[in-house]
């Protein structure tokens, strides 16, 4: 086995996708999966397993059984005069149902979603008539069509009638003798030596002439084949002979069929087998929630929320993830801090990853981190001492040095664990520096553990390392297994040996001889990067508040807006109506004037075209008072200065004004110098100075003014509130639409300032369950996510905490 394989813990991993794998081709192509160093080729792989993830994930209509090897059969087809076996002909029929049914999905016309698939189904000829063929020979049950052939239509016709006599036969001679009473009571026809038999008691065994084919181990019953029904048998077993003969000729005469399509056949079940692996590589990534990163050329690490495969598969989201950055500038990563801390783990976790992901295997990273290429990568690990070859531990660690200096380049990656340990530490460090920096020199990527302080102050004169911290608990005495890099971490050998109950007296004299302050030292470090990370963590939810403030503000100049351009529309329609009012007096005033011409100035003409004018005048009055009444409705409330209210003193139940504001609220408890105000279903602590004491029995109702537009705001979010549960269930839904729901219900939730939701999706084959997860881990505003309490659900359900 692969050393670096196993202390990677490679091999669990490719067991795992072969225990997915049901096709046996397959599995091979899982023993020959190996470390993939062309950039073309490897894209190329995760291309293809990106789209089988993503059809495991999304499709319901690709084939999910029958995926059978028959590589083995076809090859012994190949000798001419063989035959397939019958069992081998139903497989054979299955399993090609199964490549066409792939096949058929994946080159569609209108399929576009999965070009590398269809390309490499596209490279298979599937001939159909041979599927045909097969259908019409064989059913589901692995026995071949009674008309697979006229001779075989009219063997099993006579077997059948043969059968029925023998039946006849044999129950005929039954009745007899329990009528004589030669059967034991409640006899029935048996089979003995393949042949139909009646139990007889012993001592009539000779009443009834026939063959005794058996007795019982006790000899108290004798099974005899009566005379009658004995060449029968022997008319249905020459039969028998003959169905089986010409079953014998039609599988020669279809292994002929197959012979020259050998070539076409063994191409298909290639295909077959490579769908299968892929699926199997797509099962393990949906399991350990990986993603296929973004792929580059070169050699870096820029890894997102990285967490080792086989822990995270044992503990899910136990797991803290880790955050990496080697590049050019900063291509060796030293990792300090206290035993059982986590470096190992994240030293191995960095080599699993980088394996895993050059074999062809999604990754558990984010999917937008990136990804290089390495063309080796080394690792020296544990204890490796050997009595064979007569090798310290630490002869076997400088063995391993020698190689790794001797090989190393700037398209490697080393993995040193505990790096110059084993020996007297100031010549172990001292040759431990002086490899780290030959490898420096190398322009080689790495990542290093150690305790050694002169280590930890490379990085001040090396510009190619950086220095990493395994996170500690100070107050709890617990490790955190966070990484931290820019910064060294500490042992807290002492403080690890405190909380164990060590004698204070030994810690002491230790402590002097160590130095107080280079103990403080360490100590404040570590309280400084708590620190700062609490800070991140309260700038992150500054963030998030300023974000709902924007979305808040945004919605209010939006309704600002379009009330504005309401306004206005109003007004243009007041005009447009007075324009026309005046229109029509003119009208009016025109047409008087011209009966009044007309009338040649008669004194009952004039009198009638002035009534006329009058009423005309009457009428436009009215309209206009209408028409203003109208605009006076439409337009926002006056501003006008209100009479001064009466002001009261302010107690709990006084209905009060907020200075500035046309907005009252009622007391409902008071804290020194402010007060709990609620107004219109909204609590709020305003100052005592901001608040005036009204004379009112009740909270008036609320204006829609431009100035409560942002009360509207928060209205529209305590109404969200009111009616959001903190439980979604997806059951039963698929998946695009699940994820669709999934998104809405978590910005609603942190719109709300929910800090814990619960995602129902039960359990079934998991499948949604994984996307559900995949989705919630790409999101930033998900702090983490966890199965629920076994009482309470387990599994079927997944918890979310947001930031």
């Amino acid at each position: 086995m692969n050393t670096l394989e196993k202390k990677l813990g490679f091999d669990r991993v490719r067991q795992m996708v072969a225990d997915q794998t049901t096709n046996a081709l397959a599995h091979q192509m899982c023993d020959r999966m190996s470390f993939m160093t062309d950039h073309e080729a490897l894209a190329h792989e995760l291309g293809l397993l990106a789209e089988m993830h993503h059809i495991v994930l999304m499709e319901s209509g690709f084939p999910q059984q029958d995926f059978y090897d028959l590589t083995p059969v076809l090859a012994h087809l190949r000798l001419q005069g063989t035959a397939i076996e019958l069992e081998d002909l139903a497989l054979l029929r299955l399993s090609l149902l199964t490549i066409t049914e792939c096949h058929r999905f994946l080159t569609d016309e209108e399929q576009t979603q999965y070009p590398l698939l269809k390309a490499l189904a596209q490279q298979v000829e599937v001939d159909p008539t041979l599927g045909r063929d097969l259908a019409k020979l064989i059913d589901d049950h692995g026995e071949l069509y009674d008309n697979a052939s006229p001779e075989l239509a009219r063997i099993r016709a006579a077997i059948a009638r043969k059968s029925t006599e023998v039946d006849a036969q044999i129950a005929h001679a039954l009745n007899r003798a329990k009528r004589e009473g030669w059967a034991p009571e409640g006899a029935e026809p048996t089979i003995r030596n393949g042949r139909p038999v009646i139990p007889m008691l012993d001592t009539h065994r000779r009443k009834l002439k026939g063959l005794i084919q058996d007795e019982s181990a006790s000899r108290a019953t004798a099974f005899v084949e009566p005379a009658e029904v004995v060449e029968l048998g022997n008319d249905l077993r020459e039969l028998e002979f003959e169905e089986r003969n010409e079953i014998r000729r039609i599988l020669l005469a279809f292994s002929d069929r197959l012979r020259p399509a050998l070539p076409l056949l063994e191409a298909a079940y290639h295909f077959l087998a490579r769908i299968d692996f892929l699926r199997a590589k797509a099962r393990v990534a949906s399991q350990m929630n990986a993603n296929i990163p973004l792929l580059r050329p070169d050699a870096h690490l820029g890894w997102l929320d990285a967490r080792h495969p086989l822990l995270y598969l044992q503990k899910l989201d136990a797991v803290v993830p880790f955050s990496l950055t080697l590049d050019a500038e900063s291509r060796i990563l030293i990792i300090s801090g206290p035993n059982a801390g986590g470096k190992s783990v994240c030293l191995k976790a960095v080599g699993l990853i980088q394996y895993m992901l050059q074999c062809g295997m999604a990754v558990p990273l984010r999917p937008t981190s990136e990804c290089g290429m390495f063309d080796a990568v080394f690792i020296d690990i544990g204890d490796q001492q050997s009595i064979d070859d007569d090798l310290s531990t630490y002869t076997s660690h400088l063995q391993n040095m020698k190689q790794l200096v001797a090989e190393a380049n700037q398209r490697t990656l080393f993995l040193l664990d505990e790096l110059g340990g084993g020996t007297e530490p100031r010549s172990g460090c001292a040759i431990a520096e002086a490899v780290l920096e030959t490898l420096c020199d190398r322009g080689s990527f790495g990542v290093v553990t150690t305790h050694f302080a002169d280590l930890k102050l490379l990085a001040d004169h090396q510009p190619a390392v950086v220095n990493g911290a395994m996170l500690f608990d100070t107050e709890q005495m617990r490790p955190l297994y966070r990484l931290s890099i820019g910064h060294p971490g500490s042992s807290f050998a002492f403080e690890i040996a405190e909380s164990i109950g060590f004698p204070k007296d030994i810690l002491d004299n230790a402590g002097r001889k160590v130095g107080r302050e280079q103990l403080n030292f360490e100590h404040q470090l570590q309280q400084l990067e708590l620190e700062k990370q609490e800070v991140a963590k309260q700038r992150e939810s500054l963030r998030l508040a300023d974000d709902l403030l924007a979305e808040l503000r945004e919605k209010y100049e939006r309704m600002n807006d379009n009330l504005q351009a309401r306004r206005h529309e109003i007004v243009s329609d007041a005009r447009r109506e007075a324009q026309q009012i005046l229109a029509d007096a003119n009208r009016t005033v025109e047409r008087t004037i011209s009966d009044i011409k007309t009338a040649q100035a008669e004194r009952e003409a004039t009198r009638e075209a002035r009534a006329r004018l009058q009423q005309a005048n009457v009428q436009i009055k009215n309209e206009m008072a209408e028409a203003e009444q109208q605009r006076q409705r439409e337009r926002k409330a006056p501003t006008a200065p209100q009479p001064k209210e009466q002001q009261v003193p302010i107690a709990v139940g006084t209905i009060v004004r907020i200075d500035g504001q046309e907005t009252y609220g009622q007391v409902v408890e008071l804290k020194g110098k402010k007060a709990v105000v609620e107004s219109d279903s909204m609590r709020m602590t305003i100052a005592l100075d901001r608040l005036s004491g009204t004379s009112k029995q009740k909270i008036p109702s609320p204006k829609r003014t431009t100035s409560t537009i942002t009360h509207g705001i928060y209205d529209e979010v305590n109404d969200k509130r009111l009616h959001f549960n903190p439980t979604l269930d997806l059951r039963g839904h698929r998946a695009e639409e699940a994820i669709e729901m999934l998104h809405h219900f978590l910005d609603d939730a942190i719109l709300l300032g929910e800090k814990e939701v619960r995602v129902l999706h039960g359990k079934g084959f998991g499948i949604l369950m994984q996307v559900i997860r995949q989705e919630l881990h790409a999101r930033r505003d998900v702090r983490t996510f966890h199965p629920e309490r076994i009482e309470l659900g387990g599994e079927g359900i997944t918890v979310v905490e947001l930031r």
